[in-house]
């Protein structure tokens, strides 16, 4: 004998509709939860070593001396159907002698909670060491939960320019 689970016309009725239905409910409902857990945990943990992230697009590019305050903006927009969140971190910024700077970046607002077709603005701002070699730092904006390669960051780094001397300025 051979017992089957194809629905029939005469299944067992309205009750059996209504576990059915459930049934189907709580299989969605499972599957919707580690989606949103897995998109969670990317958004607050880093990637794990060996992970390969390559920046897509055109670069975001700041220039300023050793000293200062660059200041670059993205657009973000969610093109999704559901709610998605994003908390952009920047990767360390390096120039192609290997010199490295793991930047204290200032993201404003750190974290954002975009609903479908909205689009914001980030503002990442990168305070420069005064002892900050000069030369062309990349790196990356990563913004995890949001999109998988991240935006290329591209840094022009000056020397630090002295102070002006008032008895320079008064003589000239």
């Amino acid at each position: 004998m051979r017992v089957t689970n194809e629905p029939s016309d005469d299944d067992g009725g309205p009750l059996h509709d209504l576990l059915r239905l459930q049934a189907d409910f709580q299989a969605r409902l499972a599957e919707e939860t580690l989606r949103y857990l897995r998109r969670m945990q990317a958004a607050v943990a880093p990637p794990v070593p060996g992970t390969v992230l390559r920046p897509d697009g055109a670069p975001l590019e700041a220039a300023g001396s050793a000293g200062s305050d660059v200041r670059v903006e993205v657009e973000i927009e969610n093109r999704q159907r559901a709610h998605c969140m994003v908390s952009p971190t920047v990767s360390p910024l390096v120039t192609p002698d290997g010199t490295t700077w793991f930047p204290d970046a200032q993201i404003d607002p750190p974290s954002l909670l975009l609903a479908p077709d909205e689009v914001a603005t980030m503002a990442v701002g990168l305070p420069l060491p005064a002892d900050l070699p000069a030369g062309t730092y990349s790196g990356a904006l990563l913004l995890p939960g949001f999109r998988s390669a991240g935006v290329a960051l591209r840094l022009h780094v000056e020397p630090e320019q002295p102070a002006a001397d008032p008895a320079t300025e008064a003589r000239a």
